[in-house]
């Protein structure tokens, strides 16, 4: 006797035998039902059905020499160029090395295009479609957001972006989170003077897309040890919108102050305060009074307090300079411009952090950088000696809470090593 029984598209052939021995035996023969492979699905398009032409952006290509081998006008480039431009693509121009992906009708010899994807990034990319006219689109990939901690020190010839490099390894995301971690530190810690032994820990986001870590999404906790004395910083809403959020250190005082420590980021001092110093261009000994951040040509200078713009002109001396009054007591002067900012001129005000000039070498300046002078009462004086008053704390009714919001985080942040930080051999060397 013989079954055929067919289950999920698996064939079980039951035998049944007799042999010399007068035994059964149970045979059973299984065979795989063979599956299409799945569709292949990259940037929301079904791949298997188009033509796929994949090329790459090369040296002084315009969107033309994109389109034009696939059957794109002149007329219809210029409209798809003009919308990319528009501020909500983004897309201006196109780079050199950058892949594209170009869909065409199955079976269309000419190749004539209908969509094109350019990916601006790891995850925007910019959708060309040429089925109807022209209608250009930006869109993302799914991305995920995961909560990190990350910690370090700093040894002798070490900075923060060095140590923060050595565990993040991508030069974008270890930029992303210096400028997180020194905005906020910007009011209590020099990041241009610090020291071996200075250790910090960071809980953050991480975004990722396709498995891949990309970039910082924020940081909503921070710890800094610097000489000897610890700066805790939490991320807090003031009100339950969450439209009034800020960071606070462990006693509830926000850490934002009246002045920032420095008017520029992760640059170097080329020439402090001193009441005498030999001139490179006059070559003479005379006062520089004031401190002198060197940084590539173009680095954005902002405001280090909010204040009113009381000068913004050009002498032989000076270069391009903005001067600022930020109350009764003081006033801050920028020289060595490359240029200003848009809308900076006498008499407009100015916030805290807003970029006001860009670094340059205008005026007696032997390369690029900016002089940051500092008045205090009318006399000039070393900004980085200078005692500011601490920030005021929070209200009293949100203190209780808010306290008992940071006890679990602090105790997390406590409890967290700080990973050493290892000297490659070449870099002892």
């Amino acid at each position: 006797m013989q079954k055929w029984i067919v289950l999920s598209g698996i064939i079980v052939f039951l035998a049944f035998s007799c042999g010399d021995n007068q035994t059964s035996e149970e045979q059973v023969i299984i065979q795989d039902t063979v599956l299409p492979p799945p569709p292949v699905v990259e940037y929301g398009f079904t791949l298997d059905s188009f033509q796929v032409i994949r090329d790459t952006i090369e040296d002084n290509w315009t969107m033309s020499h994109m389109f034009a081998p696939y059957g794109v006008s002149q007329w219809h480039i210029n409209i798809a160029a003009e919308k990319a431009a528009d501020s909500l693509i983004g897309l201006r121009y196109v780079k050199e090395g950058d892949p594209f992906l170009i869909l065409a009708e199955i079976g269309d010899t000419a190749k004539n295009v209908q969509y094109c994807v350019y990916p601006k990034n790891r995850v925007e990319y910019v959708i060309f479609d040429f089925t109807d006219s022209v209608f250009v689109e930006k869109k993302a990939k799914p991305h995920e957001e995961t909560e990190r901690m990350i910690s370090g020190e700093i040894v002798q010839n070490s900075n923060l972006t060095f140590a923060l490099d050595q565990q993040l390894k991508d030069i974008n995301m270890t930029g992303e989170m210096a400028e997180y971690v020194a905005g906020v530190f910007a009011w209590t810690i020099d990041f241009f003077r610090l020291y071996p032994g200075d250790e910090f820990k960071v809980v953050y986001t991480e975004k990722s897309v396709d498995g891949e870590p990309y970039a910082i999404g924020g940081i909503s906790s921070a710890w800094f040890k610097h000489q000897g004395h610890e700066f805790y910083a939490f991320k807090y809403s003031l009100d339950s919108t969450g439209t009034k959020i800020g960071f606070f250190n462990e006693e509830g005082k926000e850490m934002r102050r009246p002045f920032l420590m420095a008017p520029v980021q992760f640059s170097r001092i080329s020439s402090g305060f001193s009441g005498r110093r030999f001139h490179p261009v006059q070559k003479r000994w005379k006062a520089h009074l004031g401190t002198d951040y060197a940084a590539p040509h173009g680095t954005p200078i902002w405001a280090t307090a909010n204040g009113t713009v009381i000068a913004a002109s050009y002498t032989s001396g000076n270069g391009n300079y903005v001067k600022i009054k930020h109350d009764e007591t003081y006033t801050t002067q920028y020289l060595h411009m490359s240029g200003f900012a848009s809308g900076i001129k006498k008499g407009v005000f100015v916030e805290q952090g807003q970029v006001i000039g860009y670094v340059g070498s205008t005026g007696l300046a032997t390369g690029p950088h900016v002089c940051y002078r500092f008045w205090k009462n009318g006399k000039q004086i070393n900004h980085r000696a200078e005692k500011f008053p601490s920030s005021v704390p929070m209200e009293d009714s949100l203190l209780p809470d808010y306290m008992q919001y940071i006890q679990p985080i602090r105790a997390r942040i406590d409890s967290m090593p700080v990973t050493p930080y290892i000297v490659d051999v070449e870099e002892g060397a």
